[in-house]
């Protein structure tokens, strides 16, 4: 039987996914599209055998990379795929499926592939996988609030507070970089500044938040209760936003507003570290709004799977900054990728993903890195330090 074998496929394929950036990234809310073309090399004249192999690829990656759950590709292809018997286990649900173009130039057959897919809602293997977070000493907008209470800290020790949080009220959750400073993120360099914290910290996901509200409002004792003393309210509101620093994307944002009473003496230096301003009222309403934003992250970011950074290519071994500190094992199978932004003639900006061909596999995983082999020869040469990698 005249047959494309699966070593000769996977050694000359290299799978190109498209995505739009108004999608953010693959694995996201909405729907996205992807565009993957695959090759394969036509053996003995059989353009037929060739074309649905290229086609059978090109199918897996863009699937497994953007987290489709397809059961049979023959099933949703209407027909594209006749008779084929496979299956693909991941996390997301195919829209739609379309052949775009077939091209043959020589013994090779490139066919190119249209998905639009879309992840499923809050199923998935990525939700608990270690995730790790950078972030700034949150921004207060209007630092003269600060001086009611003498708490000139208050954006280190709020962050602080967010960090210990993150620990001890989810398992897989951690801010485990933070910058000792307030950071400005103007918001046409924000992407940039995003990825770069990213790099420098290892870590791939990036808080950005601001201290919107911080003001006092007195309320005056009333006339027919004279032995009550003025009652004053601080109100407080923080913005917000988490980015994947590897991939790039705004994955969430939201405003936070809540109101207590601030018990403490008008002229009283307040220690905004100590466990005293956590206790009282108004502490306690900082908590829960801190408490629900928490769990907010933990919902926007479930289902994104980890990625890391290749960091060394050495022969057939390839060291990547992913560990058992994000739930790495040995033996796991990991997606090597390059990613790059494409501009078209409209202007419109587009990721554009790479996925290196063959299995990689961790043949030793350590606490912040693992290394990885690939079971197919010839195909590690071209990978190289600053790619990326993600965890199947």
């Amino acid at each position: 039987m005249r047959y494309v074998s699966q070593t000769i496929l996977i050694t000359l394929l290299l799978t190109t996914i498209v995505v739009l950036l108004t999608s953010l990234v693959p694995r996201q809310a909405d729907a996205a599209w992807y565009e993957a073309k695959g090759q394969a090399v036509i053996v003995d004249g059989d353009k037929e055998t060739a074309k649905r192999a290229a086609t059978q690829e090109a199918l897996k990656q863009a699937m497994l990379f953007a987290g489709a759950s397809v059961h049979s590709v023959h099933r949703l292809t209407n027909g594209l795929l006749e008779n084929e018997e496979m299956t693909i286990r991941s996390t997301g649900e195919v829209e739609s499926l379309e052949l775009i173009d077939e091209i043959y130039s020589g013994n090779i057959v490139t066919v190119s592939v249209r998905a639009d897919i879309f992840p499923k809602a809050k199923v998935c293997k990525a939700q608990d996988d270690e995730k790790h977070f950078s972030t700034t000493h949150f921004l207060v907008r209007n630092r003269q609030q600060l001086r009611e209470g003498n708490i000139s800290d208050f954006d280190e020790a709020f962050t602080q507070r967010l960090a210990h949080t993150m620990q001890n009220t989810t398992e897989n959750l951690r801010i485990t970089h933070v910058v000792p400073h307030t950071a400005r993120f103007p918001s046409q360099f924000t992407e940039e500044n995003v990825r770069s914290l990213s790099a420098q910290s290892n870590t791939q996901f990036v808080i950005i938040g601001a201290i919107d509200d911080l003001s006092i409002e007195t309320e005056k004792a009333s006339l027919f209760t004279p032995w009550r003393s003025d009652s004053r309210r601080r109100a407080f509101s923080m913005t917000v936003r988490v980015y994947d620093g590897i991939n790039g994307g705004l994955l969430f944002t939201k405003t936070y507003n809540t109101a207590a009473d601030w018990t403490f003496d008008r002229f009283e230096s307040v220690d905004e570290f100590s466990s005293q301003f956590w206790r009282s009222r108004y502490g306690n309403a900082l908590q829960a709004s801190i408490e629900e934003a928490v769990q907010d992250i933990k919902e926007a970011t479930a289902c994104q799977p980890i990625t890391g950074r290749v960091i060394h290519v050495a022969g057939n071994n390839i060291s990547v900054s992913l560990g058992r500190d994000n739930g790495i094992e040995d033996n796991d199978e990991l997606f090597l990728y390059q990613a790059k932004e494409v501009i078209d003639n409209r202007g419109r900006k587009y990721l554009q993903y790479s996925i290196y061909p063959g299995t990689f596999v961790v043949s030793s995983a350590y606490g912040n890195s693992s290394t990885l082999v690939s079971k197919q020869a010839g195909v590690v040469a071209n990978v190289q330090e600053n790619d990326f990698v993600v965890k199947k």
